[in-house]
């Protein structure tokens, strides 16, 4: 978002054009609203006051996009303010924003607005030619308000729109006012999000001010709920008292402090509003290769997806959907992750239907899975060398390729990172050990585990089991290297323990001769496996 112009959003919004209606006894001046104008400029009202009133000045709010921050709103306040003839007083917006009941003196419990004492207007100066000494006097407050819900393909945001006025039947001495808004949704109750810019004036009987804020709902967890406040300090005429906060339509008190005396301070709300955005919701994007894309766990999905990504509705990502993290529920999963894919390949593209996956990690996503490095370390050639030949006699994979890929996946990680909200975080799974692992596992007969045992051998399935734990350490490694707090490890080795290829339900499939891309994947009740670990590591629940 931010007040007063101070960020932009490609955001355009409209500004009302409202209408003052004329009120009797009260000799309302002509005002123009301005419109936004093609911009993000909420303009406010200016008035066409004759000399010795201070027309109400610009305010501006604009909305927030492509921020790596959590919106957090800081409003500046404006300064004290000096009252003639009373000094300082404090700035607004620092009094308690909870609701008062209406306070009058005896006799003025039906009084119309902020009205004077009865029998002191001998000092005032009235607005109606003709007036009688023993007129009721009394000011009048306003505030019109509007709100809309603004959403694009990256935006999400609600706009808050307003108008307040002060109209009273007699020349104040001063008056001062200044609008805000402040959330009232659960858990946010009180934070202020917006301070406009106030108007003064001496001597006058009218004042206005308008503005709006913007609240990017992809980025901030409140602002479903908001109240519009109005403070207001007014100086009677030297000689007068105020006698009463009276009710006002449609604007309840919460604060009135000054009956008895010349100035009166009160805040005024508009009660608590609807604002339009939806609930908070957990963002998800899921990179990575085949073990997160699904494959091994068919149907696959069809387009838009690439045919080649073998995405599927059985992989852990789309099971955690409607789960809830951090207390908020799980939106649906941005499935990015792809089959065959590299460390090179999540920051470019593999197809030109898609972009590269990294670019759908946005500044509002709040969650981001991904497995990755098991093809940069050639794990799907060397399981093939396995099944077609002889791989028992020397480790897998090299010191040399693990730092290797350690370096690209720290990088990796940081770039992911810098990407999206500053609270989200960037969970980073191993690989399940698929095949039985001597010396854990029962070892497989020739008979009971076909096309698997018949092709792979002891020495075989240790090498394998070898290269997969070091795999598993050197990506814990990598995330421990990035040093960043919102990064987790999840260590999904042994989550197919007793579940291994060849055992009697198995979570991964062996060799598959009908689709041989399939081989050594996780089947739907492996990818539930992997949905629950990772329930487990972030506190997920159901």
């Amino acid at each position: 978002m931010i007040v007063d112009g101070k960020r932009r959003s490609r955001h355009r919004a409209t500004f009302p054009w409202w209408s003052l209606r004329r009120r009797p006894g009260v000799g309302v001046p002509i005002l123009v609203v301005v419109g936004l104008l093609a911009a993000v400029q909420p303009a406010v009202a200016a008035s066409a006051a004759p000399t010795g009133a201070t027309a109400a000045p610009t305010v501006s709010a604009a909305g927030e996009s492509g921020s790596t921050e959590a919106w957090e709103p800081r409003p500046d306040l404006p300064g004290p303010v000096v009252v003639p003839r009373k000094g300082t007083r404090a700035a607004p917006f620092t009094s308690s924003t909870r609701p008062v009941s209406p306070k009058a003196l005896p006799g003025q419990e039906k009084a119309t607005g902020n009205g004077l004492r009865a029998g002191t207007g001998s000092a005032v100066r009235s607005r109606t030619a003709g007036a009688e000494q023993d007129a009721d006097w009394y000011c009048q407050e306003q505030v019109a308000r509007r709100t809309s819900v603004n959403a694009d393909a990256d935006n999400y945001s609600a706009t808050v729109e307003y108008f307040a006025e002060l109209s009273c039947n007699f020349y104040l001495d001063y008056a001062y006012g200044v609008v805000g808004v402040v959330d009232r949704s659960a858990g946010y109750d009180g934070t202020l999000l917006y301070v406009g810019s106030p108007f003064a004036f001496n001597r006058y009987y009218y004042g206005a001010t308008s503005g709006g804020v913007r609240i990017p709902g992809d980025f901030y967890d409140g602002g479903r709920q908001v109240e519009i406040l109005f403070e207001l300090y007014l100086l009677a005429p030297i000689g007068t008292a105020w006698g009463a906060c009276g009710p006002l339509p449609g604007l309840r008190y919460l604060l009135c402090e000054g009956l008895g005396t010349d100035l009166l301070h009160i805040v005024l709300g508009t009660g608590t509003l609807d604002t339009g955005l939806a609930a908070p919701v957990i963002r998800y994007t899921a990179l990575g290769d085949s073990y997160s894309a699904g494959t091994g766990a068919p149907p696959y999905l069809g387009p838009p997806n690439p045919a080649t990504c073998r995405r599927a509705n059985a992989t852990y990502s789309m099971q955690i959907r409607g789960d809830r993290f951090r207390g908020l529920p799980i939106d649906r999963t941005n499935l990015k992750a792809c089959h065959g894919a590299r460390i090179s390949d999540l920051t470019n593209p593999r197809s030109l239907e898609e972009f590269a996956q990294i670019e759908y990690v946005k500044p509002y996503t709040r969650l981001v899975t991904v497995t990755i490095g098991g093809n940069d370390l050639g794990f799907a050639a060397k399981l093939r060398d396995c099944a077609l030949s002889d791989c028992g006699g020397a480790p897998l994979v090299t010191p040399a390729e693990l730092q290797a890929t350690q370096v690209r996946l720290v990088a990796l990680y940081q770039n992911i990172l810098s990407r999206m909200r500053s609270d989200g975080v960037l969970a980073v799974l191993s690989y399940p050990a698929f095949l039985p692992i001597p010396g854990v596992d029962p070892l497989p007969t020739r008979l009971g585990c076909f096309g698997t045992n018949a092709t792979i051998d002891t020495a075989e399935l240790t090498r394998i089991a070898e290269a997969t734990a070091q795999a598993r350490d050197m990506i814990a490694a990598a995330v421990r290297a990035t040093g960043d707090g919102r990064i987790v490890f999840v260590d999904a080795f042994d989550a197919f323990q007793g579940h291994r290829v060849c055992s009697d339900g198995p979570w991964s499939n062996g060799f598959v001769i009908s689709d041989p891309e399939d081989s050594f994947h996780p089947n739907a009740a492996g990818y539930r496996a992997v949905a629950d670990r990772l329930r487990q590591v972030l506190g997920i629940t159901l």
